[in-house]
């Protein structure tokens, strides 16, 4: 597939395709990963980051100041772009920016799945620590999801 955007840095290409491809999922929209994406300057991780971040800041605020079922897709959206904002940051894993992008991604899915029906947040205990988990319920039966 021809890069229709970022022609000099695939990098950058790939990771907006894999944003588009999450269109399928719910989990972007093609409009806010293109307007994010044209925000961003080709091969300069601070862009990246700022683009990605602000949008997922003004989707998050959106979505919790709408009804249920926007204010879940949105927030699952918004947990996609804040995921986007730190992807280019590990190159220094002291960057606050990583763990800020993160908790805020984290807190959209959980409050995402509070919209969903018949979805249990769960937590697993794992050595010193609890992993977060759901799990779903579907014709009497529980599932993990």
């Amino acid at each position: 597939m021809q890069q229709l955007m970022f022609q000099d840095d695939q990098q950058f290409w790939f990771e907006t395709l894999r944003n588009l491809g999450l269109v399928v999922y719910g989990g972007a929209d093609v409009g806010e990963v293109v307007a994010t994406a044209s925000r961003v300057a080709s091969g300069d991780y601070d862009s990246w980051h700022d683009a990605w971040l602000s949008t997922a800041k003004g989707l998050e605020a959106e979505a919790r100041a709408s009804q249920p079922v926007s204010a879940r897709d949105g927030l699952l959206r918004a947990s996609t772009y804040y995921r986007a904002a730190e992807f280019f940051l590990h190159g220094n894993p002291h960057d606050p920016r990583i763990d800020h992008a993160y908790r805020r991604g984290v807190a959209c899915v959980r409050d995402a799945i509070a919209h969903l029906p018949d979805i249990t947040p769960v937590e697993i205990p794992y050595e010193d620590t609890r992993t977060p988990c759901c799990t779903a319920t579907s014709t009497g039966r529980q599932a993990r999801a």
